[in-house]
């Protein structure tokens, strides 16, 4: 019997905390780190996947065809249809769309491409794939995206593409940037890897004329367990990238242009048009969990903030920004206290160690204030109410240590 088993963990938690009393306003909390091993009772991202997927999995399996075929272009369809595109390429991940997009525009070696620092190293790490130049930007330190303002720093007489990121799943201003990268002849890629589901000003992310990727990864809105897509209205763009997935091959062994295997299996497929059913529903789940997030956190931390021209914001991600780094070691004490699952999303790339030797990097201020004060909270589609305000009550008992330190520290 083929069984699909989905356990979240938080494995190999190394965090236990002592706090000291402290010596000074800028030096409230100091910690102490003990090796532990704890199983997450609450998980950071809640798939569903069950008895419909379980079906779908098994009428693939009977039918005798396994690999990329004909429930693959039944995805792709109903892929296109939700979204409202002309084409859909399924690849075998989100990161084999971003370099599929990249080969497919023509982008390599002298190019330069704009990308944010605030972003999954992916996005950098496709870039560098190809041949090109990965340019940092900054973010926006309201909405953790890329801007306008951001773009037009970095760029260059040598800049080919600019590669967007939506964070946390909430749409980048594609308007304003459109508007900046046409005026300067570039290219413009959106890494929606996170935002599937997303709308700006009314449409649907991926319904635009610019090329965008999604990411269909474990954790993301829809899964195939990995798995991601290129979409565009483009059809001469579309064709070099379905030529990319299959090794540049038109017949079999006949290879008329650079390819590589980036094809996906009809399994996988199969999991990801019974996934696209429940879409609407996931939707509503993380639409439900982030505003009773809000309205019972408002009070003590801050959240990412959605301009007018998000339409729907799907929250693959939740961000939390506390008001201080003390205030966010508080909170992530008291996760790892009650076994609930959360990330540190992400480490700005300029600051890894990687592209540190390997990419010119500056200051990027908002990015690496983000990265000191945000955290994610557990949300996903199959999470319970019960569980969102367990994750609620923590972050509150936190504060509320939060505001003890300060007391101490003042002397009260």
């Amino acid at each position: 019997m083929f069984l699909i088993h989905i356990i979240s963990t938080l494995s190999e938690v190394r965090h236990c905390f002592k706090i000291q009393p402290p010596n000074s306003y800028k030096n409230i909390l100091k910690f102490q780190y003990i090796k532990i091993s704890t199983l997450a009772m609450i998980a950071w991202s809640y798939p569903d996947i069950g008895e419909v997927e379980h079906q779908k999995i098994m009428e693939v399996i009977k039918s005798g065809w396994l690999s990329q075929g004909s429930i693959t272009k039944q995805f792709e369809d109903a892929l296109r249809e939700t979204i409202g595109v002309n084409h859909a390429i399924v690849v075998n991940s989100g990161t084999s769309a971003l370099i599929a997009a990249l080969l497919a525009h023509e982008i390599g070696q002298r190019d330069e491409v704009i990308v944010p620092t605030y972003t999954f190293a992916a996005t950098c790490n496709a870039v560098l794939s190809v041949g090109a130049k990965p340019v940092f930007a900054d973010c926006d330190p309201h909405t953790f995206n890329v801007s306008q303002e951001t773009i037009r720093k970095v760029i260059t007489s040598k800049t080919k593409a600019c590669l967007i990121v939506d964070v946390g799943g909430m749409p980048c201003d594609l308007d304003g940037i459109k508007k900046l990268l046409e005026k300067n002849n570039i290219i413009l890629i959106e890494d929606a890897a996170q935002a599937f589901g997303a709308m700006y000003k009314d449409k649907r992310i991926g319904s635009f004329d610019h090329t965008t990727i999604f990411s269909f990864h474990m954790a993301k809105i829809i899964t195939t367990v990995e798995g991601g897509c290129v979409v565009t209205n483009d059809d001469e763009l579309a064709n070099k990238l379905r030529l990319i997935r299959n090794h540049g091959m038109t017949r079999p062994y006949e290879h008329v242009n650079y390819g590589l295997n980036f094809r996906i299996t009809d399994i996988q497929s199969a999991i990801g048009l019974a996934q696209l059913g429940k879409l609407s529903s996931f939707l509503k789940r993380r639409a439900t969990i982030s505003e009773i997030y809000k309205k019972n956190l408002k009070s003590v931390v801050d959240f990412q903030f959605v301009p007018d021209y998000v339409t729907l914001h799907p929250y693959f991600l939740f961000f939390i920004l506390a008001r201080t780094e003390a205030q966010r070691e508080l909170i992530e004490a008291e996760f790892l206290r009650s076994r609930i699952d959360f990330r540190r999303c992400w480490k700005p790339l300029h600051l890894q160690p990687y592209y540190q030797k390997n990419v010119n990097s500056v200051h990027y201020p908002s990015a690496e204030d983000l990265y000191k004060r945000s955290l994610t909270l557990p949300i996903g589609n199959a999470m319970s109410l019960e569980n969102a305000n367990l994750v609620i009550d923590a972050v509150l008992r936190a504060c509320l240590e939060r505001d003890k330190v300060w007391e101490t520290a003042l002397g009260g």
